[in-house]
C-alpha cells in the first residue's frame, strides 16, 4: 500500500483552515473519500503528493494531521 502527503482545506471561516494528513491507500483517486470519513466534512484537496514510504496495513487510513 501507498503512502501519500495531502494538503486540503476544510471548515468554516471561524473553525477551517488548512490541514497536512499522512494517508495509506491503494491509489490516489481514493484519497478525498478517505479524508471526508475522518473528518466527516467535505475537504478541499490542493495537493497531494506520494511519498516514497510504505506501509503494511492492509486497510487504508489516515495516520496523522496538522493543521498547517
Amino acid at each position: 500500500m501507498k503512502v501519500f502527503e495531502a494538503i486540503y482545506g476544510m471548515g468554516g471561516i471561524e473553525t477551517g483552515g488548512y490541514f497536512r494528513s499522512l494517508i495509506a491507500a491503494n491509489n490516489e483517486e481514493n484519497i478525498t473519500g478517505l479524508l471526508c470519513e475522518e473528518h466527516d466534512e467535505e475537504v478541499l484537496i490542493t495537493r497531494v503528493k506520494e511519498t516514497s514510504q510504505t506501509t503494511e496495513y492492509q486497510y487504508e487510513r489516515v495516520f496523522s494531521t496538522k493543521r498547517v
